[in-house]
């Protein structure tokens, strides 16, 4: 009897212990920060979330990849909370200070008395930007979570398949939610203390307005700015439009708040009329930041009155948005209005606003003037706007959140049964040694027997795996392999434009893409934002200025240098034509005389 009691005892015991195990085996890594900004990855660090239903002891747990181990101390982590582990917590607030989260533990220096210091032992503990494991273990030394990424060789517990790739400098590695498959799909590469945005379907019924640039934008943003009554949150790339700057004045003067959001580096540097610009809305009471995460804020939207959200792929410039409509480049824009949608954006504009600089404005600019001169040329409008109350759906597209995953364009284009429409300023088909993803999967497309257009810019062509390029290699590929596939480059000529700035992509007839997402491989680690639309007679409007521009494009598909290489073939050939002609009527007149 005694001994069943006993082993009952031991029973239940055994019992209680695994229920606590499995409860605190359920801690999560979050974040890893390994390819810092700072000197030594002073600031690197690891979060370790919580998504259990009670608190959990920490006393005895640890971190460790594999060399050397941190120990934490007697501590509790809490339903729902994220502690930081960093390795210097004063360089770690200092480079996050437009962030509220603060470290709870430190690991490689003292630096803040007021932050719980842990125990080492092995060899130091480092995150190498190469690649690494981390591994979170509990009490008893039992793996609980693992994460790998880069050049790490790990195949123990706690992960499968390939690591995830090696975050660049100043990206962090985040996990999309509580997921945890032990795999890299659980994982995202963001911007230093931002959050992940997953993407949704929003299924809306209202008023939506497709438009394009050069034809009809200015005439929308216009009407919308003219109409805004209470709040203005834009956020693009660059802002250098006289006419917008002036519509955005006349709100500030109406009492519309307005917050912009600008790029702090774009290429060329920021020009005297953006910071003309900016000073001119802050003087009249507006506020604007300029992003400085690692890579670009490439986005080109606005968020009006908390209910319409306008996308484009174009920036606010003279080319972009023109007033004369004579003169600009082939671009996409559409005016959703619907609540949640702009609610959605809102979040997202809210966080990056968060995050950026605060423009100090340049007393020297107080009282400046844009440059005034109007741009025009022998562009023929065409096409006027699509306002269409209908149903529709919508997917977010943002980068560096959502760009890459099977929910947004990957799966847009993997979802296509009869045919797929390319509209790209910049596309490559190799992304470092890969072939790029996007390309992948409309040559996937073509194989599965749909019908695939590629049209690409041909303004700027200099440099190897550009356009031109890939329009070749997609070519070739279709005459090799019998695909339905054609590539070309743009004919801006006959078209009229300045140059293809679209990011567009068209479906089956019935989904569009409408996006400020270049196909490059740092796009999509950029801020991008765009919306797929499921709606036939939305797709149909893009549909159709799509086939505009490939049609006048028959000719567009060789550089400029082989075209002009062809004409002198055919003036040398006139040339020959004409002399031998000539020869021979000399020799028959001759021979005639005879």
């Amino acid at each position: 009897m005694a001994a069943l009691i006993f082993a009952s005892l031991m029973l239940i015991s055994s019992i209680i212990a695994t229920a606590a195990y499995v409860s605190s085996s359920s801690l999560i890594i979050t974040e890893l920060y390994p390819n810092t900004n700072t000197a030594h990855d002073q600031d690197e660090y690891v979060a370790i979330s919580n998504p259990c239903a009670r608190s959990i002891n920490l006393e005895g747990w640890s971190l460790t990849d594999n060399e050397g181990k941190i120990i934490f101390p007697q501590s509790r982590i809490a339903p729902g909370e994220t502690l930081y582990v960093t390795k210097n917590a004063s360089a770690f607030v200092e480079q996050r200070c437009s962030v509220t989260s603060s470290p709870e533990f430190e690991y490689g220096t003292d630096s803040d008395p007021g932050v719980v210091n842990m125990q080492q032992a092995g060899k130091a503990f480092v995150l190498r930007n190469s690649g690494d494991e981390t591994i979170l273990q509990d009490g008893r030394g039992k793996v609980v979570d693992t994460v790998i990424y880069g050049d790490s060789s790990y195949k123990g517990v706690g992960w499968h398949g390939m690591p995830m790739k090696k975050p660049r400098e100043g990206m962090i590695l985040k996990r999309k939610g509580n997921v945890d498959t032990d795999t890299a799909d659980d994982w995202v590469i963001l911007f230093r203390g931002a959050s992940y945005h997953a993407p949704e379907t929003f299924l809306a019924s209202g008023r939506v307005t497709a438009f394009v640039s050069p034809d009809c934008s200015f005439a929308i943003l216009q009407q919308e700015i003219a109409t805004a009554a209470a709040s203005l949150c834009i956020n693009l790339y660059e802002f250098t439009s006289p006419d917008l700057q002036e519509l955005v004045f006349d709100a500030l003067n109406r009492g519309v708040e307005v917050q912009l959001i600008l790029d702090g580096s774009p290429v060329g540097g920021i020009s005297d009329d953006e910071l003309c610009i900016a000073t001119g809305i802050q003087e009249r009471g507006g506020e604007v930041r300029f992003s400085d995460d690692p890579f670009i804020n490439h986005a080109k939207y606005v968020i009006i009155d908390d209910k319409k959200t306008i996308l484009m792929s174009e920036n606010w410039k003279r080319t972009g948005v023109p007033f004369d409509n004579s003169f600009g480049n082939r671009g996409w824009g559409i005016l959703i209005q619907d609540t949640e949608i702009a609610r959605y954006f809102k979040a997202v504009f809210a966080e990056d606003f968060r995050r950026a600089s605060e423009y100090a404005t340049d007393a020297e600019l107080r009282g400046c003037s844009v440059t005034r001169k109007v741009l025009q040329g022998h562009y023929v409008p065409i096409f006027e706007p699509l306002a269409v109350n209908c149903d529709f759906t919508v997917i977010p597209v943002l980068a560096p959140d959502s760009a890459l995953c099977d929910d947004t364009i990957l799966g847009m284009i993997s979802s296509a049964q009869e045919c797929v429409y390319v509209q790209q300023f910049s596309a490559r088909r190799v992304w470092g040694e890969d072939v790029s993803p996007y390309i992948a999967a409309i040559i996937a497309a073509a194989r599965r027997g749909c019908d695939v257009k590629v049209l690409l810019d041909s303004k700027y062509l200099e440099g190897e795996n550009n356009n031109d390029e890939l329009v070749s290699w997609l070519n070739e590929q279709a005459a090799k392999d019998d695909l339905c596939l054609e590539a070309r480059l743009s004919d801006l000529e006959s078209l009229g434009l300045a140059k293809v700035h679209n990011k567009g992509l068209i479906v089956d007839g019935d989904k569009v893409l409408i996006c400020s997402l270049n196909w490059n491989a740092n796009s999509v680690y950029n801020r991008e934002a765009g919306v797929i639309v499921e709606n036939a007679d939305i797709a149909g409007y893009y549909e159709q200025v799509f086939f505009h521009d490939w049609d006048a494009s028959v000719g567009g598909g060789r550089k400029g240098g082989e075209a002009s290489t062809d004409m002198k073939m055919r003036v040398v050939y006139l040339v020959l034509t004409l002399v031998i002609v000539f020869v021979v009527f000399r020799v028959v007149k001759w021979y005639k005389r005879v």
